[in-house]
């Protein structure tokens, strides 16, 4: 069965987590044996919740993005495509509830800027730019190109704002992408580019989320150039923000869920009666998925900020302030390689990629470079915090080499790197090791807004460079075999 083998998966990934915690609370981390029995449980609710999550999305979001796509593509109408793309991009970030959470976080650290009129600039941004991809796939504009370009004006602007805006825009374009918008985006592309047979095929069913984050990028840094520098005086109060009881997560969560899954019924509803037609059965089909995909949302956003945010902040916080704290790096290493195999985005992406090339690009090959990029962020993160590092000192050079990796780099492999930088800074990234990040920053005197906000965007950054290695392999192996693709 399915189910089964995602359990299986997604046991697989968080096991080890709960491993090192344990090794953690018996020597340089006592946190105690009941945070240990509630971290436990957590990791139970989030191994079930996101086996289901990824059945509801097989079911529902990726075949019915498919069907969207390949309808939309099929009317042969530019502005048609381009509009159902901006106001679909827009609408799923708005409700995305890890987009209210971002949101959230920056208004309570910086007085003047209001949470409602952020999400809707970030909504606005991702719609537009989600626009502008699915018109690059018709108009066949070079990913590459327009990528580089994109990010060269986003680096040049960051020059003239802020240090505030700087980490929050960068951090914005992972953020903003969340485990709900990055599946339907994703086989939204994959239908469109189905349906356009031409030689780079592949390539166009992966970058639309590459693209697309650059919105939230943008929208912030240009509310940076407009309102120069902000009051950050209430940055601490992230580390001591109130949790809420059990039941009260639990009515929260439930409530998060439902906001974010109904704008996505409702446009789901639209196409059915506009677009797609399907029979009652598909219809059914996708309303179970949807069922799924809210029963395990449920589950794994409860255990991610019941259990693994509380303990990703203690853990950051007693390691931060012990006589072990160099140890920070290979710890934030770990961290970084396994926690990414738990975010939900991370699954859709590698299932595509395994999908599109036909077996070709294995799986497991994916994974390991998205786990050493993410590896890399971290301990990049641990290191900027002890050694006092602008993160202008490691973003600059590290998107310099990702845009140079490019021109090298097979186009598939370009693509699927920058969407996989987005999706990598899912809900655990941005709860775990965020607040692993922030403990340690506050218990060494540190500034935890700009600690904080950093290792989001250096998340976001390094799979960009680690899976265009993996292409450099591919074309390796390629060229020596001289025949197909062939990635062992």
């Amino acid at each position: 069965m399915d189910l089964l083998r995602k359990l299986r998966e997604t046991s697989m990934s968080v096991l080890p987590i709960v491993a090192i915690v344990i090794i953690l609370n018996v020597t340089i981390a006592p946190i105690g044996w009941k945070a240990i029995g509630n971290f436990s449980l957590g990791a139970v609710a989030i191994i079930i919740g996101l086996a289901l999550f990824l059945q509801g999305i097989d079911i529902s979001i990726i075949s019915t993005g498919h069907l969207i796509g390949a309808k939309l593509m099929e009317k042969r109408n530019l502005p048609l495509l381009v509009g159902a793309g901006f106001f679909i991009g827009m609408f799923v970030t708005v409700a995305d509830p890890q987009v209210n959470v971002f949101a959230q976080q920056v208004s309570s650290l910086a007085s003047g800027i209001a949470k409602t009129p952020l999400i809707w600039a970030f909504g606005i941004g991702v719609g537009f730019f989600a626009a502008l991809s699915f018109a690059r796939v018709v108009l066949k504009v070079s990913f590459r190109w327009l990528i580089i370009i994109f990010y060269s004006l986003m680096v040049i602007t960051s020059l003239f704002v802020d240090p505030f805006f700087l980490g929050v825009a960068f951090d914005a374009g992972g953020a903003t992408t969340g485990p709900l918008s990055v599946p339907l985006i994703i086989a939204l592309g994959v239908g469109v580019s189905s349906v356009r047979k031409s030689s780079s095929s592949e390539e166009d069913s992966f970058g639309l989320v590459g693209i697309m984050a650059v919105g939230p990028i943008a929208a912030i840094l240009v509310m940076g150039l407009i309102g120069g520098n902000v009051d950050t005086t209430a940055a601490a109060a992230v580390a001591n923000e109130e949790i809420l009881s059990l039941g009260g997560l639990f009515v929260h969560t439930i409530i998060e869920a439902f906001w974010a899954l109904l704008p996505l019924l409702i446009l789901f509803l639209i196409f059915q009666f506009t677009l797609l037609f399907q029979q009652k059965r598909q219809s059914i089909r996708m309303v179970e998925g949807l069922i799924y995909v809210a029963i395990g949302l449920i589950l794994f956003l409860v255990g991610v900020n019941g259990a693994f945010m509380p303990v990703g902040s203690a853990i950051g916080s007693l390691i931060g302030s012990s006589d072990y704290r160099t140890l920070l790096i290979p710890i934030g290493f770990f961290f970084g390689g396994v926690i990414v195999l738990a975010e939900p985005a991370v699954w859709v992406l590698t299932d595509q990629v395994n999908e599109v090339s036909g077996g070709a690009v294995k799986k497991s090959l994916i994974l390991i470079f998205f786990s050493l990029g993410i590896s890399v962020a971290v301990a990049l993160a641990m290191v900027r915090i002890i050694f006092d590092l602008s993160l202008f000192q490691i973003l600059i050079p590290g998107y310099i080499i990702a845009m140079v990796l490019s021109f090298f780099s097979p186009p598939l492999f370009t693509a699927i790197a920058y969407d996989s930088g987005t999706v990598a800074s899912g809900p655990m990234s941005t709860s775990f090791l965020l607040a692993f990040t922030l403990g340690v920053s506050t218990s060494g005197g540190g500034d935890p807004f700009l600690d904080g906000f950093g290792v989001i965007a250096l998340i976001v950054m390094t799979p960009m460079i680690s899976l265009q290695l993996l292409g450099l392999i591919y074309r390796y192996q390629s060229s020596k075999k001289k025949k197909g693709v062939l990635v062992k």
